[in-house]
């Protein structure tokens, strides 16, 4: 009997050690992320020595480059900061998203070039809703990928959805977007989800950047040259 009951009490201290090592690591877990950022993210993103173009070359950068990026919140602190440095990131690109400098938040940043001045615009929590047509393969390089440029099919015709303000208020708002636009949308969205263009371009070689734009002027240069023919 005592026996017992000194197998009880061992256990019964075993249990409350469990649970109180326990708490610390379980704290908040059941609270929901309404899309503001962390004081960390907050400081990174503030930090003008931390922050930075990430490379998927470099372990460290990789890491967050594939993860599952989480939902933002439009208006929130820390997101105009955001928005302002993936603009003085993007160098010659048409197109970024927020893990691409650090952030794993659901923003992305494309130039529209399905509008007249081609602007460049953000888009938070978007989401490709609905796909039509045939897919077309084309080019594409990335501002985390310095290994080169490779050929991707994607839709040229997709319906998307994002948070937008209206009224001071955030709604969702719908578009359909083509040709090479859908293609930037499909790339930087698939950024949010940890897919870099390496993971879904076809099976032939990546072209280096020397290659790349040697590829191009002779295109540019041959055009030119039947243009001259028509005229």
């Amino acid at each position: 009997m005592k026996l017992f009951a000194k197998m009880f009490i061992l256990a019964l201290c075993a249990l409350i050690l469990f649970s109180c090592a326990s708490a610390p690591k379980n704290e908040g877990q059941g609270k929901a992320d309404d899309g503001s950022m962390s004081a960390e993210e907050l400081s990174y993103i503030n930090d003008t020595e931390r922050r930075h173009l990430l490379q998927n070359n470099v372990e460290k950068d990789n890491e967050i480059l594939r993860k599952v990026s989480i939902p933002a919140k439009l208006g929130a602190e820390g997101y105009d900061v955001l928005e302002k440095f993936m603009l003085e990131s993007l160098g010659t690109g048409v197109g970024i998203a927020a893990p691409q400098v650090g952030i794993n938040r659901r923003v992305i940043m494309v130039q529209r070039f399905d509008k007249e001045e081609k602007p460049f615009e953000f888009f938070y929590n978007i989401e490709i809703k609905k796909t039509y047509g045939e897919k077309v393969v084309g080019w594409e390089g990335c501002l985390s990928i310095p290994a080169g440029f490779g050929q991707v099919e994607r839709w040229q015709d997709i319906d998307i959805e994002y948070d937008a303000e209206a009224d001071g208020k955030i709604v969702r708002k719908s578009e359909n977007i083509k040709g090479f636009t859908a293609v930037i949308f499909q790339h930087e969205t698939d950024h949010l989800n940890g897919i870099l263009f390496i993971d879904v371009k076809t099976a032939d070689p990546l072209m280096t950047a020397e290659e790349y734009r040697e590829m191009r002027m002779k295109e540019k240069a041959a055009k030119e040259a039947q243009e001259e023919k028509t005229e």
